[in-house]
């Protein structure tokens, strides 16, 4: 019979020792409980634990150099901090230098012994995990559409940081549903009665974008005739969220390093300091620790914004959710447009799942409502309405990811010519032409895909 895990309970409030303690004796552990800093490091430094929860915030010795003698001489297998959830950065500070995770007051036993188990390496329930976050997710994401491992894990993400007010910075490619991470942070938040404010920071002119942030006042430039009030004030006491941040302009971002840090802006053309309770949610589909590298973003900025990382999977990388992704889609499309379609074949399904999505849900939810307004006759979606794409004998079929190979063999430079200067004319005139954005859409730097065009005699964008 296995023993009992040992855990170390570290806080300087003695009736949350006391919950700690009980709970945790209830879930079979062996728990010894101390009400500081100075008795823990000395309780570690005569003996291990397989276990050490520690609040961060205490007087004299912190958590953190409770973290560090346990991390840094062995003295148990996993650390779980305790924190606030005005603390958040703080704890993930904390599980930058060593903790295994962190759990906010007032403590969740099932979210704790949860944690616990994975840091101990025991299994856990996860159908139970799974099920709470789809709870979650019906209630504050709805939006969201799927079951994927993955994603199931990102709303535990959401749900644990979205009642504190540090910032998010959440990264993916184009489509991926970066702006539906900022609502569902909003609409779980304490936040929520608040306004959600975006903000597309690719779509204006950066000549215009302190006046669109930050506002202006009258005679500030020329035309502006009246005082208008910016973005970040108009998300006062809620959320800001700035989409494709990338694209700030360098000069305008050491602004707006101040403004997170002082949580004050200046409108264009006064002098007198304005107030703004603002939570800020940052989504960029680049690197901008390779743009801070080359001179492109404020680097400090960066670590502002990234309290919280996010990254969601495209599309490909959760083929499981298509079908469930292309039946909603489906219904929305046919409800609006007045068709009588009830879902897709088997056949079109496998189609859609092996496809790659280089414009991700967003292309996939396009590509149905295009079927739908199109079909011939009612009735579920069938292979001949699918585009040429999806076509028996191209590359983009069906069975694309066993394509069969002719007895009289193929010409494989033509064959991968044709796949590529498709995808590129595809992500071309998604963008109207824009080289840059098609770039980001297929995965590559601006310069390759000129180079490809090229080479491809694709020469009319």
């Amino acid at each position: 019979m296995r023993m009992p895990r040992t855990v170390l309970v570290v806080d300087d409030d003695a009736s949350v020792l006391k919950v700690l303690k009980h709970g945790l004796t209830k879930s079979g552990y062996l728990v010894e409980a101390v009400d500081g800093g100075m008795a823990a490091l000395a309780l570690l430094r005569s003996k291990t634990f397989d276990a050490v929860l520690v609040d961060l915030g205490m007087p004299e010795v912190d958590g953190f150099a409770i973290l560090e003698e346990a991390v840094s001489k062995g003295r148990c297998r996993a650390v779980i901090v305790i924190t606030g959830e005005g603390s958040i950065p703080i704890a993930v500070a904390a599980m930058r230098a060593g903790a295994s995770d962190f759990i906010t007051k007032p403590i969740d036993f099932s979210r704790l012994n949860a944690s616990l188990k994975r840091a101990l390496g025991e299994p856990v329930d996860e159908r139970l995990q799974a099920d709470r976050r789809r709870a979650w997710r019906d209630q504050y994401a709805p939006g969201f559409i799927g079951d994927d491992q993955k994603m199931l894990e990102i709303f535990g993400i959401i749900e644990r940081i979205a009642t504190t007010d540090c910032n998010v910075l959440v990264t993916g490619i184009s489509g991926s549903g970066k702006e539906l991470v900022a609502k569902a942070i909003h609409a779980a938040s304490g936040r929520h009665e608040g306004p959600l404010v975006a903000v597309n920071c690719a779509a204006i002119p950066k000549e215009l974008m302190e006046s669109e942030i930050f506002g202006h006042g009258k005679g500030a430039f020329t035309g502006a005739s009246e005082a208008r009030e910016g973005k970040f004030q108009q998300a006062d006491g809620g959320t800001l969220f700035l989409d494709e941040i990338g694209e700030m302009d360098l000069s305008l971002q050491s602004k707006f390093l101040r403004v997170i840090q002082e949580r004050e802006f200046t409108p264009v053309g006064e002098s007198k300091p304005r107030k703004a309770n603002v939570r800020i949610v940052s989504a960029t589909n680049r690197d901008l620790l390779v743009m801070a590298g080359e001179g492109k973003f404020r680097e400090d900025l960066f670590y502002r914004l990234n309290v919280i990382p996010i990254h969601l999977p495209s599309l490909k990388e959760r083929r499981s959710d298509i079908p469930r992704l292309a039946n909603f889609f489906i219904e929305r499309s046919a409800t609006k447009h007045g068709r009588r379609v009830s879902g897709a074949t088997e056949e079109v399904m496998r189609g859609l799942r092996t496809y790659d999505w280089p414009g991700n849900v967003r292309e996939l939810e396009n590509l149905i409502e295009r079927m739908v307004i199109l079909k011939d006759g009612d009735g579920l979606l069938e292979p001949r309405d699918l585009p040429g794409m999806f076509k028996e004998g191209s590359p983009l079929a069906d069975d694309m990811e066993l394509l069969s190979l002719p007895e009289e063999g193929v010409n494989m430079r033509e064959l991968v010519d044709e796949m590529e200067s498709k995808l590129i004319i595809a992500a071309l005139n998604r963008c109207d032409g824009n080289k840059a954005k098609a770039s980001e859409l297929l995965g590559l730097k601006r310069t390759t895909l000129i180079e490809r065009l090229k080479r491809l005699g694709i020469d009319n964008y």
